[in-house]
């Protein structure tokens, strides 16, 4: 059971949009700005991050930071560029900040360590995507299809795609680590 209340969550997934690694480049330079040296690394994640990739029509960001206390101190700073701080929302030793347009979510941005599980699962996820098109694909359908069938259920959607999720993390993880070996 998700600790997200998704009851009254609307959602959209799209087909994939060629602007979004355009957006992405945009906002990543406005990040910048604010996190500074703070910033190992700003990547791409998510679905927008993977060419052909149907998802909701929102950026996610993984800011890769040397120390994610040191990410509170930027609250006001993302502030003022729109976003809303969340903490720990993802995961225990993260932060996310949110950017909502007319009520959507358009961007996440998720802050964790290098040494966080979760940084390796973005990035795992997002390289095998990339280098397996057939599973990018299918994950593809898999969302379209369930959107089709929960367009007005997000907790429905999520449990299904969270179901699926689970083995295909543990494809790119295994992928992953047999690349560093």
């Amino acid at each position: 059971m998700s600790k997200h209340d998704y009851s009254q969550r609307s959602y959209t997934i799209v087909p994939y949009d060629p602007n979004w690694p355009k957006s992405f480049e945009k906002i990543r330079e406005a990040v910048e700005t604010v996190f500074g040296n703070i910033a190992e690394r700003i990547e791409h994640v998510g679905s927008s991050a993977i060419p052909g990739m149907a998802g909701k029509p929102t950026i996610d960001i993984l800011v890769v930071v040397k120390d994610v206390a040191a990410v509170d101190r930027l609250n006001s700073k993302m502030a003022e560029l729109g976003y809303v701080a969340l903490g720990e929302y993802v995961a225990p030793g993260g932060r996310l900040f949110t950017l909502e347009e007319n009520g959507d979510r358009v961007v996440n941005i998720h802050c964790f360590q290098s040494d966080h599980q979760k940084t390796r699962r973005f990035l795992s996820l997002r390289d095998y995507l990339r280098s397996h098109p057939e599973e990018s694909k299918a994950y593809s359908e898999l969302k379209l299809d369930l959107y089709r069938r929960y367009s007005s259920d997000y907790g429905t959607y999520r449990k299904e795609k969270d179901a699926y999720m689970k083995d295909l993390d543990d494809r790119a993880e295994k992928w992953w680590l047999s690349r560093e070996s």
